[in-house]
């Protein structure tokens, strides 16, 4: 099994050198050997280490293998930059965030153009929910979001969209759990200028962990149940 592990490795490495990314590598090795042979983020993760500089596909002896594997990847990427702060490897879990330049209004072109690069994102970070076509998307009924142009966009790109009460915050995760805790670290705070507001959000949410938005979307169900229990009034809290 191990030295099948190797094999894959040399052929990811081969892959790498040809200028695939780990993505396009992983692809070429499941489309020979079937799924399973290499995760994305095993393909991700061993191409870190080659960027780096470290070419060997060898496992190093040790224990506790989720936890050693995500030190591997630290400790290529502050090998690949020497000058990489703790935030800015935090900031490379982060999924997808924008923020609009000045007196830029959020319309449905706007909206399309946001989801083709959270699309993007997804490609490059769970290219294994693109393939299975297992994207659920939830979004409130803001008009841009329901827009004809942005409903065709969504049938383009395959996701598959929750519905959503009209004029229902308190059942959107975004403002009853996310936007809630931003609320808090920003309670106080005053900025000077778009750079700090942008720092500020990029610390707030290198912060938090995968567990921290799990929770949110797990939390959503249990809301849908008090909207029924309150015979559909709007949840306070």
């Amino acid at each position: 099994m191990e030295r099948d592990k190797q094999h894959f490795r040399h052929i990811l490495l081969f892959y790498y050198r040809k200028g695939k990314n780990a993505v396009q590598a992983g692809k070429k090795l499941t489309d020979v050997y079937g799924e399973g042979v290499l995760t994305v983020r095993q393909c991700q993760n061993w191409c870190v280490k080659f960027r780096s500089g470290d070419f060997d596909v060898e496992d190093a002896p040790r224990s506790g293998r989720p936890v050693e594997a995500d030190k591997d990847v630290i400790k290529a990427l502050v090998n690949a930059n020497r000058r990489i702060t703790t935030h800015e490897i935090g900031l490379r879990n982060r999924f997808f965030l924008e923020l609009l330049p000045d007196n830029t209004t959020i319309n449905s072109e706007v909206y399309c153009h946001q989801l083709d690069k959270q699309n993007d994102a997804l490609q490059q970070k769970r290219s294994e929910l693109i393939n299975r076509k297992d994207v659920v998307f939830h979004q409130d009924n803001a008009r841009p979001h329901t827009s004809l142009v942005t409903r065709q966009k969504l049938l383009q790109l395959g996701w598959d969209t929750m519905p959503h009460p009209p004029y229902s915050p308190d059942l959107a995760p975004s403002d009853y759990y996310l936007f809630r805790s931003l609320q808090n670290v920003l309670d106080g705070k005053t900025f000077t200028s778009n750079e700090e507001v942008k720092n500020h959000l990029d610390q707030f949410f290198a912060s938090k962990d995968q567990k921290f938005y799990v929770r949110g979307i797990m939390l959503l169900p249990e809301r849908w149940q008090k909207v029924l229990d309150q015979n559909g009034q709007y949840i306070i809290q």
